[in-house]
């Protein structure tokens, strides 16, 4: 399993994990916009949605109300 897998793999963990959606979200973005990866994340964020979807996952209303 490589690296970007695993990572996948822990940011999905994270968004199924109630209270734990924004976060997961804002940390694949994070990856994905690194600068000194030099594109090694590109893809997380559909990576992770894609999987998301794959296990049926659907966050609570109220998870997906703006946090601020």
């Amino acid at each position: 399993m490589t690296e970007f897998q695993k990572t996948r793999d822990w940011l999905v963990t994270l968004a199924m994990t109630p209270g734990w959606w924004h976060y997961s979200r804002e940390q694949a973005a994070q990856l994905e916009n690194d600068p000194q990866a030099a594109g090694a994340w590109a893809g997380m964020r559909q990576a992770v949605r894609a999987e998301l979807k794959a296990k049926g996952f659907r966050p609570p209303p109220a998870e997906l109300e703006q946090m601020w």
